[in-house]
């Protein structure tokens, strides 16, 4: 059996004791989903303006509404094409309530109350409140490889709003039935948990459409003291980079409760994390009758604009379990590893950097560097299996050859073995069964390109090509690559390790993926996939997937991995 105290709770009424006597003065809103090609769209127009945005950070997601409205009105039209502009108005239209001209996105109302404005299903917007209610669907059908049976069913609602401009709110529920290609089984059968989503019920084994059905939500409430500082707590998701990938902190597991914190001094930014995550590694039995026991991750990244074209930042994670949460941690501005060598713990510090510069109005460059364990004389040794480090470096072309509107992405990723790896299930750096970072885990090097194409407003292409090496372990030998194992056990050598020891798998991917917009968020879905996994001498696995659906307000998640 195992016992928490109620931690987040405790935290929560310390925070509200201290900033309940601050005056409230600033309007707050909820912060918008991350959906990896919406935010495309904001960064596209960054980049195009030649300059980094003091509204938001873009190596730091999700993004305030408020803060994508002000960016949006400080744009000048003339500088983009028309399909930019479109985006533009697109991007208001979504975020219309925080514009200091509501006009954006007025429609004829559909029964008096309802589309009243394109991006909300009902709204209600007075001087002391205001709400959006939108439904969330995602209905599709395919093959994978000649048989039929792939399925996605999601059905849902998006609640936010505000409260006397002083407290946004946003939740949002969807229950789902969706079919599982064969690599995601694999990736079950490896963590024995599903990506982006908790608990879920696999469906259909017997037969040759197995499933998964699954509810999945986030709900937090925000809040600001002051123009400066910004506080956010529930259940959400954040992502840490400017890649398809973060190797720091990236929304691959499931949603976990958080007290986000956000200070904002002119063009420095401060962010910090205090979370409560899911063991599933521990074995409690029969299901619903024993709490999944709790584990506890802090993290804090602090980033400045340097200048108009160079953002730099600096972070640390620590994650820890198996007893009350520290309240040395709750200090948010001191270095944790001091703190936790301080208290003689046992607990898993990693640290490291990011960066993002834009060049002539067309490139950005950005990277990250993590660091999981350091020794300065052991390093020095070639191979030594503490040396455990991963790193991106990738560049964004838009508007490439001179063509407007394509744009290209080129991503190289690494981590090399027992990275995010730890002593034990309460230390390493996962999430209900899942990383918190890259998809592969450790041991891997990985290369990416992505291609996007919007010839014409309200349609997008994108081809994305990814190619992977990954060392698995063998028989009773742990190589590094698997992040629920223990790094200490049955370790092969201290010396002479490398990226993709062990059984060397490599993994090829194609996908080409097509949307249309008919309303607003409200879309017409194709992609097909080609995939083809090469394991060491064995033969190798061939696979193609076909979809095609309908989706409203529901946003697509990175499939390969």
């Amino acid at each position: 059996m195992f016992k928490t105290p109620n931690t987040p709770l405790k935290i929560l009424r310390l925070l509200v004791f201290f900033i309940m006597p601050l005056p409230f003065t600033m309007a707050q809103s909820a912060f918008n989903i991350y959906d990896s090609e919406y935010y495309q769209l904001i960064e596209r127009l960054e980049v195009k303006s030649g300059k980094l945005s003091n509204e938001f950070h873009t190596n730091v997601k999700p993004f305030e509404n408020t803060s994508i409205a002000r960016f949006l009105e400080a744009l000048n039209d003339s500088n983009y094409s028309k399909v930019d502009i479109w985006s533009m108005n697109y991007l208001k239209s979504d975020n219309w309530a925080y514009l200091s001209d509501s006009i954006v996105g007025n429609e004829k109302p559909f029964l008096k109350h309802l589309f009243k404005k394109q991006a909300d299903f009902y709204h209600v917007k007075e001087k002391s409140y205001d709400i959006h209610v939108s439904p969330i669907f995602n209905f599709g059908l395919g093959n994978e490889s000649g048989i039929e049976g792939q399925y996605i069913n999601t059905r849902g609602v998006r609640i936010n709003g505000s409260v006397n401009g002083k407290i946004g709110f946003y939740t949002d529920f969807t229950e789902n039935q969706v079919s599982t290609p064969f690599y995601v089984q694999d990736f079950y059968q490896e963590y024995k948990s599903f990506p982006y989503s908790g608990y879920t019920r696999r469906i259909g084994l017997e037969g040759n459409k197995p499933g998964i059905d699954y509810v999945q939500a986030t709900g937090y409430v925000a809040f600001k003291p002051s123009k400066n500082f910004l506080f956010r707590f529930g259940h959400s998701k954040n992502f840490i980079g400017s890649g398809v990938r973060s190797m720091i902190l990236s929304d691959f597991s499931a949603p976990y409760l958080n007290l986000m914190m956000k200070a904002k001094l002119g063009r420095l930014e401060y962010h910090n994390i205090l979370a409560s995550l899911n063991n599933t590694q521990v074995d409690v039995g029969v299901n619903n009758l024993v709490a999944i026991p709790q584990k506890f991750m802090v993290f804090h990244h602090l980033n400045v604009n340097v200048n108009k074209n160079l953002n730099m930042g600096l972070f640390e994670t620590v994650m820890f379990g198996e007893r009350p949460f520290d309240l040395n941690y709750l200090n948010p501005v001191i270095f944790y590893r001091f703190v936790e060598g301080l208290i003689g713990s046992k607990d898993n510090a990693l640290v490291g950097a990011d960066f993002k510069l834009i060049l002539a109005k067309s490139i950005s460059i950005y990277g990250q560097l993590v660091i999981d364990e350091f020794n300065s004389e052991e390093s020095k040794k070639e191979g030594w299996y503490g040396k455990k480090r991963a790193g991106q470096i990738g560049l964004k072309y838009f508007d490439i050859f001179g063509i407007k509107q394509l744009d290209f992405q080129g991503e190289f990723n690494y981590a090399r073995p027992y990275t995010y790896s730890h002593y034990s299930s309460y230390t390493n750096m996962v999430n209900y069964g899942v990383p918190i970072a890259h998809p592969l885990g450790a041991n891997f090097k990985e290369f990416l390109l992505v291609g996007r194409y919007s010839p014409v407003p309200k349609l997008f292409l994108k081809v994305t090509y990814m190619n992977s090496d990954k060392g698995y372990d063998t028989e009773d030998k742990n190589y590094g690559g698997d992040l629920l194992k223990n790094y200490r056990e049955n370790r092969p050598k201290e010396f002479g390790n490398y990226i993709t020891q062990g059984q060397k798998r490599n993994l090829s991917a194609l996908r080409f993926e097509s949307s249309y917009m008919i309303g607003h968020n409200f879309y017409i879905d194709f992609s097909y996939q080609n995939r083809s996994l090469k394991i060491q001498e064995l033969n190798s696995q061939k696979n193609n997937l076909i979809n095609f659906g309908v989706r409203w307000n529901a946003f697509k998640t990175e499939s390969l991995y």
